[in-house]
């Protein structure tokens, strides 16, 4: 389905939660899960909040992970690309018997960053005047400094964000043990244990449009340096310098990320007798997250500079190398802890016979308890926590679900070769948000063979995440550079981020599709579903709009232009300030922009699912052809508050049509296929420009090798992703100021090649 706010689509592990991840929400994240040990990914495709509750506006993922293996299965790839390479290898081994199994599995993979200088199509749309060497400005006229002397009105240009990594680099240990047996009587127990551990690291430069980053406009009147600089022919007086301290500090900084995540779960499952079957599960699961940003001590470099012991001039004397330490050794750090508990029991089985088939009926139920933790200290290396954030939830919820087969074989007639009908429904009580009662109906019917048509009703909701409340850790005060065209110089404005006081989203949500496969033509096949969501209370960042579309009317609940002292420490009472602002310095802000999470809007959503195809199998060979792909029809946006409805489609947000298409083809230990992906043109709300439609071309090829004496199904791939190595289509970010590409919808990595072995044992 298409694009909407945050926790559309549930993500499960074998029906089960994972923890949330990240500092600043909660979704999990699926790529925690090692690849070597997914059987099947299943996928509701629709609202599912009948049966799986809080999360499942859009559907369901559940990966359904490996458990009956016999033998050892290893696998290995390396890839490279223009200034990229990634590595990934695993093990997976595995023991059946008649009663039970157990499988182990760990897998390790790693890849190198990508970084702005190493794309040519990336840069700063306007070069900025935060360089080094700096800039003064003295009584209006700027003087751009150099080694041969200062040049009025010529100001030092620069790309700051160009070093900058567009890709990070990673590395991830993922490992996996699940077993099973069985206890006689038709009783089953289980147990499973996954862990990920990921670091990654990015350069970013040490100065930017935001201060906290590393850049400092500050006055100075006075000292040695001043004095060089005056004789250099800069005029006496206040100096305004624009500081960038890349010459003492180097271009970048490194930033760290590092993840933890461990899901394990037990249960028993019985059968009841009278063909009915009963389950209890107990899940528990953990994310940490530890990330770290460099900067600048500002405090101190300032306090530096107005003792006439620092050079901010990026000419004459060199700093010292010991102040230069003191003033690099800056981060801030975040930790975060997420914790889900769950225990779920269900009973499924039949109820009676109807002409049509068995009636089915599950009901079940669940406790679920979430925790998040964070804290957070800005300063140098083993600073104390300066802020924490605790939130925690409990919730119980119950369900039922009926399946009643009207038509079936044995009842068919003409125009009702089957029909079936499926009823449920849940009551899910959350102790902070309350309690919530949603239901679903969904139709098959079967009037040829061949065809069957199928519709659903329902609604859906999403409770607003722990990560999400006022106390959230990225609560904060940011100052940037002035968003209002204000030639002061100094000026700034302050965003207001993070979390606040939130309610439930809901959503109402409708489908009506086909699956076609005529027996004329043997092979053929093609799904398509119309969807369609009305979804309120969306919470989301209202988003850069506030500050990139100053005369939309829209957003202007979301700024205030030149506030009032009293509105400033309003707004910024009991925020910590992640950069000097307001009354940390003298001057008011330019502006105050609130993008802090809201229960931002109602948006309705429709269009088209659809996958298209035809195999056959031939002495040549066997052929497989098809698309599939989404065809977004609406979505329509209006802002709490507004009357006006603005249509987001065909925008970066909403882009209306994404496709893949495929050509595969198979001969014995041969195989290949070609992918063809297309993203459909699209506005940038930015700046209002055309974002060029994107098509890339993926190559696979796999040869079984002749070693079956040795290894069981050896094999070698070689995969290209982005075959004739296509530049991502010309973007502007406002975000960075920066031309270059869009990485919600395109990737800078280019072609890469990767080759593979994988073999059993």
């Amino acid at each position: 389905m298409g694009n909407g706010g945050g926790g559309l689509t549930l993500v499960l592990v074998d029906g089960l939660r994972l923890p949330g991840a990240g500092i600043n929400q909660t979704a999990p994240d699926p790529s925690a899960i090692p690849p070597s040990a997914i059987e099947r990914v299943e996928v509701v495709a629709d609202g599912a909040s009948s049966i799986y509750g809080s999360d499942a506006v859009a559907g369901v993922v559940n990966f359904i992970l490996r458990k009956n293996v016999d033998g050892v299965e290893t696998a290995g790839r390396v890839g490279f690309g223009d200034g990229y390479r990634t590595y990934n290898g695993s093990i997976l081994a595995g023991k059946k018997w008649d009663t039970g199994s157990i499988l182990a599995d760990y897998e390790y993979s790693q890849n190198t960053s990508v970084n702005g200088t190493e794309r040519d199509y990336f840069g700063m749309k306007t070069l900025s005047t935060l360089c080094s060497p700096a800039n003064v400005t003295v009584n209006g006229v700027i003087y751009g400094l150099s080694a041969t002397g200062a040049r009025a009105g010529v100001p030092n240009q620069c790309d700051i964000n160009k070093a900058n990594d567009l890709y990070p680099a990673q590395h991830r240990h993922q490992g996996l043990v699940s077993i099973r047996q069985e206890l006689g009587s038709g009783i089953e127990v289980h147990a499973r244990t996954l862990y990920s551990a990921r670091e990654l690291r990015s350069r970013q430069a040490i100065s930017g449009g935001n201060v906290a980053s590393g850049g400092l406009n500050l006055t100075v009147t006075g000292g040695p340096f001043y004095n060089a600089v005056v004789a250099s022919g800069v005029p006496a007086g206040p100096q305004q310098v624009t500081y960038n301290p890349s010459n003492d500090l180097g271009a970048t900084v490194k930033n760290r990320i590092s993840t933890e995540t461990w899901s394990t779960n037990a249960g028993i499952g019985a059968d009841l007798g009278g063909g009915w079957r009963g389950a209890i599960d107990l899940n528990y699961g953990r994310e940490r997250d530890d990330i770290t940003q460099r900067g600048i001590d500002q405090a101190l470099v300032t306090s530096l500079v107005n003792a006439g012991t620092y050079n901010p001039y990026g000419i004459g004397a060199a700093n010292d190398p010991a102040l230069v330490q003191r003033v690099g050794n800056y981060r801030t750090r975040y930790f975060g802890q997420q914790e889900v508990k769950e225990a779920i029991a269900k009973v499924d089985g039949s109820l009676f016979s109807l002409p049509g088939g068995a009636v089915k009926a599950a009901v079940g139920g669940s406790l679920r308890e979430e925790r998040f933790y964070a804290n957070t200290d800005t300063g140098p290396d083993g600073g104390a926590i300066q802020t924490e954030a605790l939130g925690k939830r409990k919730s119980y919820s119950a369900y039922g679900e009926l399946f009643v087969p009207i038509f079936g074989e044995t009842n068919a007639t003409t125009a009702f070769q089957a029909l079936d009908v499926s009823l449920s429904a849940r009551y899910d009580h959350y102790n902070d948000v309350g309690g919530t009662t949603n239901p679903k109906i969904g139709v098959n019917w079967t009037p040829v063979r061949g065809l069957v048509l199928h519709g659903s009703y329902g609604t859906s909701f999403h409770a607003p995440s722990l990560a999400d409340a006022g106390t959230a850790i990225d609560t904060r005060v940011i100052r940037f550079a002035d968003f209002t065209g204000s030639t002061t110089p100094g000026a700034y404005s302050i965003i207001l981020a993070g979390g606040n006081r939130l309610e439930p989203e809901t959503a109402t949500t409708w489908s009506l599709g086909a699956d076609f496969k005529p027996a004329f033509l043997p092979g053929f096949k093609l799904t398509a579903t119309y969807f369609n969501i009305d979804y309120k209370n969306v919470i989301t960042f209202p988003g850069f709009n506030p500050v990139s579309e100053p005369n939309n009317p829209l957003f202007d609940p979301y700024r205030t232009y030149a506030p009032s002292v009293a509105q400033v420490l309003a707004a910024t009472n009991g925020i910590r300030h992640d950069g000097l602002s307001y009354p940390d310095v003298a001057a008011l802000p330019t502006a105050i922009y609130d993008l802090r999470r809201q229960n931002f809007a109602r948006q309705k959503i429709d269009g088209l699912d659809f996958d298209v195809g035809y195999a056959r199998s031939t002495s040549a060979g066997d052929f497989n052809v098809g698309a599939s792909g989404t065809w977004l029809w609406g979505f329509d946006q209006q802002i709490n508050g507004s009357d006006v409805v603005t249509s987001r489609l065909r925008t970066g947000y909403a882009i209306n049509f994404k496709a893949r298409g495929r050509v595969a083809y198979a001969n014995g230990p041969v195989d290949g296929a070609i992918f063809v992906n297309y993203i459909n043109k699209y506005r940038n709300v930015v700046d209002n420009s055309r974002v060029k439609a994107n098509t890339t071309v993926d190559l696979h090829l796999g040869l079984k090798l002749p070693l079956g004496n040795i290894v069981e199904d050896p094999q070698i791939t070689v995969d290209v992703t982005n075959l004739f190595d296509k530049d991502p289509p010309f973007f502007y970010d406002a975000s960075t100021s920066a031309y270059g590409f869009d990485p919600a919808n395109a990737s800078a990595l280019g072609r890469i090649v990767s080759v593979g072995l994988r073999g059993k044992f």
